[in-house]
């Protein structure tokens, strides 16, 4: 039996009927997004291009950069494979979930790390691949946070920005199983980015601060897991928390 994990405003197709979601629908139901740029993969850009003409959108997507057959078939099959010996916990919106890192109390700006033991040696050399790309490599991981959609959940994220208190300048997702699609949003603007299948995207700058991404559910066809993995913010690299950072980049370059 499959279990839901949608609280608050969150909702699936198992529970987008339920009394719950029916109270707060009319305020929070993320409708498709009809009116948007497509990005680029092949020139990592949102404006008009050779591959891309109809464009007319006059600011560009900056920090967002997608490497398109980041790993091979075999690549991917033996790390879905490993992926799946894990188990698999009800998260929100449809999704399943697999998290290796500081546990975080956002609002109060705690975290535990009694639990973190590590992260996955099976994704040992994924993140040497990542280190391997000129830009990224001083990225030192100390979060993989792996996220299972499925089209017959209604799988999907809405838009938001991830912590800055905690997380750093760039995130990094691999897209496994199917081709999907990532939207950004800007004030009135939106941005809609290809995913190809076994691609890495990288959000950094604007991209990460200045535009809010999101995935829709109409964007999930089949099966999809992302791979993402976080480095931490300033200050626990060099500002007031560095010490509780340092303790947490040791506990990171275990393998569990």
């Amino acid at each position: 039996m499959i279990v839901c994990g949608c609280k608050g405003i969150r909702y699936c197709k198992l529970c987008e009927n339920s009394d719950r979601v029916k109270a707060v629908k009319t305020e929070c139901l993320p409708h498709p997004v009809k009116e948007f740029q497509l990005f680029c993969v092949k020139c990592n850009t949102a404006l008009s291009c050779n591959h891309n003409q109809n464009n007319s959108l006059k600011i560009d997507l900056k920090g967002v950069k997608v490497y398109p057959d980041f790993i091979s078939d075999s690549e991917e099959t033996q790390l879905v494979q490993d992926i799946d010996q894990g188990e698999w916990l009800p998260s929100q919106s449809g999704r399943f979930k697999q998290d290796y890192g500081p546990r975080a109390n956002y609002k109060r700006k705690k975290l535990k790390l009694d639990k973190f033991q590590g992260l996955p040696g099976y994704s040992q050399y994924l993140r040497d691949k990542v280190a391997g790309l000129g830009e990224l490599t001083d990225f030192i991981p100390v979060e993989q946070c792996n996220l299972d959609y499925k089209p017959e959940l209604g799988s999907s994220i809405d838009f938001h920005f991830d912590d800055f208190w905690l997380w750093g300048e760039r995130l990094i997702i691999v897209n496994l199983l199917s081709d999907s699609f990532m939207f950004f949003n800007h004030e009135d603007k939106y941005i809609k980015v290809p995913l190809p299948r076994r691609s890495l995207i990288l959000m950094s700058g604007e991209g990460r601060f200045l535009w809010k991404h999101a995935i829709a559910r109409e964007d999930i066809h089949s099966r999809r897991i992302s791979v993402t993995f976080r480095e931490l913010s300033e200050q626990f690299l060099t500002g007031e928390r560095a010490q509780e950072g340092q303790s947490i980049i040791e506990l990171a370059s275990k393998s569990v």
